[in-house]
């Protein structure tokens, strides 16, 4: 599974700025600073993920641990945030704490007494989402003449006077997968053949994960009082997403200009046509800062957005047509000398299926027989669902 924080640093070196920063490859940097600090105004538990890296070419997941941590507002009130586990910093912020006529910073002190602190940022109060919906459409793929078939989502909303002018999007899914029911063995770390155990085997599960695209919108580049048909998220009707139930979360983001500049340029590098690695790596000034060296180079970016969501499920799409893969799961060959496996290459799992008229038994991952162990997933049935 890859962390959230390698796909920020993924964002960071392909992003381009008005002042770039180039890595000398002579020089790496290393244990750069870097902070995943995205909060809104929804009262609930907050996340605060810090790391340093180990290059700036190549990075590296290196959770920082036993760092002090809070949100301060400019009141003087503060909140404290309390690790619970390497490298994330949690708190309940509430609605007394959330006020959009106050500005925030975060401040940091690391175990080696190294100070930062970010800019301050004011919550702006975000629209309300009107209506979040889908169409049914064909999207071209890079093969010209294979169309697929999907749904693509929109939402309108008002420009309402007081909101702030900066939008951003955050879009998590929600999607439910089955297994195949096959009868399944595990070869054990004790080298035993037997059947798998129930808590080693789940097949309905429910997976949420958060996209990785940006969106963004400057509502000062729009006429009039209400936006129509914002273009959001495409799910395709070739991946599994779509075969049972999947909803889509939306939040709708008011950010600061800093902010809406920091992740409209990183949206920019994601949704440019060729190659991106191609391009040459560069970094997005961050707004927070070491206290004692100005020159320090920190990856991310502080925010506290106000905020508006909605839901939308989808299922049983008229005229969608929903292929599923008949050999999804089935097993593959029968390991050889599989009593000679390395403890290291152990458990094993087997399953027998019946294909083409054909009983096979043969070896599949272990998402296959548990589900849970797929990214972001959960046999526990969501409370919306």
């Amino acid at each position: 599974m890859m962390h959230p924080i390698l796909i920020l640093l993924a964002l960071f070196f392909l992003s381009g700025c008005i002042e770039r920063y180039y890595p000398d490859e002579d020089e790496p940097k290393t244990g750069t600073l870097v902070v995943m600090a995205n909060l809104s105004n929804k009262p609930e538990m907050k996340s605060i993920h810090i790391s340093r890296s180990s290059t700036l070419i190549y990075p590296e997941y290196d959770p920082l641990s036993g760092c002090y941590v809070e949100i301060a507002r400019g009141d003087g009130h503060s909140r404290e945030f309390e690790e619970s586990e390497p490298g994330n910093y949690c708190c309940f912020l509430d609605e007394q704490f959330l006020r959009t006529d106050q500005e925030y910073r975060m401040n940091i002190i690391t175990q080696e007494g190294e100070r930062y602190e970010s800019e301050f940022e004011k919550i702006h109060p975000a629209p309300e989402i009107d209506s979040l919906y889908y169409i049914k459409e064909n999207h071209g793929t890079i093969e010209p003449e294979n169309i697929e078939e999907g749904v693509q989502f929109y939402i309108d909303f008002e420009i309402e006077e007081d909101s702030g002018r900066y939008l951003r999007w955050q879009l998590i899914e929600t999607f439910e997968i089955r297994n195949p029911e096959y009868p399944a063995l595990i070869f054990d770390v004790d080298r035993r053949m037997k059947d798998l155990p129930d808590s080693s085997s789940w097949r309905n599960c429910w997976i949420t994960l958060e996209l990785p695209e940006i969106y963004t919108l400057d509502l000062g580049n729009v006429e009039g009082s209400f936006y129509r048909k914002m273009p959001l998220n495409y799910v395709s009707n070739h991946t599994r997403r779509l075969h049972y139930k999947y909803s889509l979360l939306v939040r709708q983001l008011a950010l600061s200009k800093g902010a809406f500049s920091y992740w409209d340029e990183l949206g920019k590098n994601l949704q440019s046509k060729g190659n991106l690695f191609e391009n040459t790596p560069s970094l997005t000034p961050s707004n927070i800062c070491n206290v004692n060296d100005e020159e320090e180079l920190i990856i991310g970016y502080f925010s506290i957005s106000g905020v508006s969501e909605t839901r939308i499920f989808v299922e049983n799409v008229p005229d969608l047509n929903i292929s599923k893969d008949p050999n999804y799961c089935a097993p593959g060959a029968f390991p050889q000398y599989l009593y000679r496996f390395p403890l290291k290459y152990l458990p094993v799992y087997l399953v027998t299926a019946t294909l083409e008229a054909e009983s096979k038994t043969g070896e599949v991952n272990k998402e296959c027989v548990d589900c849970r162990e797929y990214k972001g997933s959960s046999h526990i049935r969501p409370e919306f669902w």
